[in-house]
């Protein structure tokens, strides 16, 4: 009757609720009207739009109506897939192991999925669509949870390598992102759980097998097997890897010599999607062939984020040039907009399976050598891939020294096996040539992190050549890419507390450590500063560096000394600094003085404001400077100029005398403790000189133990018979006190 009124979602009531009263009419037929109703397949409804809370009632309805039937799974699985996003809605009901369905099933899903994604997925129109980015990421974790469970279970091994060895190396995994990994974990282990403990009738009863129960044993040798998969592994990656290759007439001979090659050939890279290259590492994952997946991994970096490495590029010379000498990991420590914590399992992976030498081979994306240009560098695609906080800290980690002339390519023509853990210097260098601004982000974390091989050579006094030729290369980095605000300084912040707060710049950090071992020599670096300065005194480009290479390597001259406190003074425009150098060079401190002074009593031309006031201040900065330095005050007012008004003078003199007085008790004090603690160790040492110790030499036997005591017993009775009969020689000794 409710039938006939087109009333089927209250005829399936009836039917459920009398099961066993049905005769007429069979219950999957009533199930199919139902759905049939629900989701506007009927003849009359097809041109009526289908509401979202319809699909997911239908969604909801399936578990529970379809239950252990397999074949009714099958088909309203297929028709689902006719709904566009319907498989979407739908993917957490399939079962996955209750009822057992076809292995076609699964891949016809994917396929169906796959295909609705990438027909939502336009990145070229539109970088912001979201709607296709969340279809692409629920089709990869679709495909993940139907693959094998080995490949789940080593998923979670891979993530959780990443948030738990937060002391790995140099920290290269923060607390931030170590949080962000536990989602992944966490979508993992649910998957896993659902393939292990997913039953036809759990949806209605909450039924667990206890853990005793020979079904979950089975379960349980079902479950650690590497073939479990739900779809054909090998077959779904024939499919992708044939559309990977369309656009690539010249390698279609290449197909059947796939499979033996450990590279991988991507086609023409404009008509891929991302989505597509992602799908085939996780499925040369599933295949347990991880050189293969971590080289598509790369390629996602390589062609897929190449938008955004311009902004990433930018990114690794400002961390450079704001690099801060108090902190060490700070530079490659914080997290930027760039670091993509979705990858960051991939460090893992080249880590416990020892695939460095993979990012070594330059062509390793394409097979032939034509197509080599049309892809970034694999280190490159790392750093794009995963962000430069992570591949900083992966990178250091497995830095090495130079191996000399030898290639990865060489060793593996010659069959000889490279190190599948280091990554030496050189070579990486050699892959980033073309991206000179992440060169010289490179070269410069090595500089801080591994100056061990890099600036100190602990075991060698000649550097190698390899080094040098990357000292050259950094240092024409410098020149190119420092920072030129970052050599400037206003001369109304000449504080000194601001101004003796001042590090070196990473340049000049950089020409302290390497001009010492030879690397970049003074009279080069001298040169080709002032080539790039122009010739002009006033200008703040490199003055402080060129001042720091003329002080220590030139020739100790007068003009020298005029040029580097002109640099100081005009260039870099700090007095603390120039006021430090004159005090520093004893042998023409009195002629730096009196252009200190003169500098400081001639009026700027070219400045309109009062002359009389900005003097005034700029000798008060000076008499301050100079009381920080240690320099000779009384000698200095003598020379203040007649009717030049200096505020505060008075309370700076104080200040300044009071710091002295302060200093000078400091170094009385701490005088006092050295000659206080000389004296205790030379009363200790004097006390452990005088007394005795006995000593028992077991090596010689049982003779000399005998001699030892025989003469201790003497002497014991020796000392007790002078006791008793002191004589008159020793009377006066007896009537001393004993110390």
């Amino acid at each position: 009757y409710t039938r006939s009124l087109g009333k089927p979602s209250l005829a399936l009531k009836q039917a459920l609720a009398h099961r066993r009263d049905v005769r007429r009419h069979g219950l999957d037929q009533l199930v199919d009207e139902y759905f049939v109703a629900l989701l506007r397949m009927g003849p009359s409804e097809k041109e009526s739009p289908l509401s979202f809370s319809r699909l997911k009632i239908a969604a909801e309805s399936l578990p529970i109506l379809l239950g252990g039937d397999s074949r009714m799974w099958q088909r309203w699985i297929f028709m689902f897939s006719k709904i566009p996003g319907g498989l979407f809605v739908i993917r957490e009901k399939i079962p996955v192991r209750d009822p057992d369905l076809p292995a076609f099933v699964f891949e016809m899903s994917l396929e169906k999925m796959l295909e609705e994604a990438l027909s939502e997925d336009k990145p070229h129109q539109d970088k912001d669509n979201l709607v296709g980015q969340k279809m692409d990421d629920l089709f990869l974790e679709t495909l993940r949870s139907w693959g094998p469970t080995s490949a789940l279970r080593r998923r979670i091994q891979l993530h959780r390598y990443c948030a738990q060895n937060q002391q790995w190396g140099l920290q290269w995994h923060s607390l931030s992102g170590s949080s962000a990994v536990v989602p992944f974990i966490q979508q993992a282990e649910k998957d896993l759980h659902r393939r292990i403990s997913q039953t036809a009738f759990g949806v209605l009863a909450d039924a667990y097998h206890s853990p005793s129960s020979p079904q979950n044993n089975s379960i349980r040798q079902y479950i650690d097997s590497s073939k479990d998969s739900l779809f054909d592994v090998g077959h779904l990656i024939t499919r992708l890897t044939a559309r990977l290759q369309l656009g690539d007439n010249a390698n279609s001979g290449s197909l059947a010599d796939y499979d033996r090659s450990s590279n991988i050939v991507l086609g023409d890279m404009k008509d891929n999607h991302a989505v597509i290259i992602e799908s085939m590492a996780e499925l040369e994952l599933m295949g347990e062939r991880f050189d293969r997946a971590l080289g598509y991994y790369l390629a996602i970096g390589s062609q897929c984020m190449i938008d955004s490495l311009s902004s990433l590029e930018e990114t690794a010379v400002q961390s450079v040039n704001s690099f801060c000498q108090d902190s060490i990991i700070s530079t490659v420590g914080q997290q930027t907009k760039f670091d993509n914590v979705k990858y960051s399992h991939v460090l893992s992976l080249i880590e416990l399976h020892q695939l460095s030498h993979i990012l070594l081979k330059r062509n390793f994306f394409f097979i032939n050598e034509k197509d080599d240009s049309a892809a970034e560098s694999p280190i490159v695609a790392l750093i794009m891939l995963v962000g430069l906080s992570r591949a900083g800290r992966f990178l250091m980690d497995h830095c090495s020294p130079p191996e000399g002339s030898v290639t990865p390519i060489d060793s593996d023509e010659k069959g000889s096996s490279f190190s599948g853990s280091n990554l030496p210097i050189d070579l990486v260098a050699k892959q980033m040539k073309s991206r000179p601004k992440l060169l010289y982000w490179f070269l410069f974390q090595v500089f801080i992190h591994k100056s061990d091989i890099y600036v100190k050579f602990p075991t060698t006094a000649v550097p190698p050549a390899a080094i040098t030729d990357l000292h050259r290369i950094q240092f024409s980095l410098f020149v190119e890419y420092a920072d030129e605000d970052g050599t400037k300084s206003s001369e109304s912040d000449q504080s000194p507390a601001g101004l003796t707060a001042q590090k070196d710049t990473p340049f000049m950090a950089f020409l302290r450590a390497v001009t010492k071992v030879g690397g970049v020599q003074a009279d080069n670096v001298r040169e080709k500063l002032e080539t790039y300065r122009g010739g002009g005194a006033d200008s703040p480009v490199f003055a402080r560096e060129l001042a720091f290479v003329i002080e220590t390597f030139g020739k100790g001259t007068i003009e020298d000394a005029k040029e580097v406190l002109q640099l100081y003074l005009r260039g870099a425009k700090n007095l603390y600094m120039a006021v430090a150098f004159a005090e520093r060079n004893t042998k023409y401190s009195s002629v730096l003085w009196d252009m200190l002074v003169e500098h400081c009593t001639t009026p700027d031309p070219t400045s309109d404001a009062n002359h009389n006031s900005a003097l005034g201040a700029l000798f008060g900065s000076l008499l301050e400077a100079a009381a920080h330095t240690g320099s000779d005050l009384a000698s200095l007012v003598s020379r203040i100029p007649e009717g030049m008004s200096i505020e505060g003078l008075r309370p700076k003199l104080i200040a300044a005398i009071t710091d002295y007085r302060y200093k000078v008790k400091i170094h009385e004090h701490v005088d006092n403790m050295l000659m206080d603690d000389k004296v205790s160790v030379l009363r200790e040492l004097s006390h452990l000189s005088r007394r005795g110790k006995r000593m028992d030499c077991e090596a010689e036997g049982a003779k000399n133990s005998e001699k030892s005591s025989t003469s201790m017993s003497r002497l014991d009775l020796l000392k007790s018979q002078r006791l008793k009969f002191p004589s008159v020689h020793n009377s006066r000794a007896f009537s001393l006190p004993i110390r």
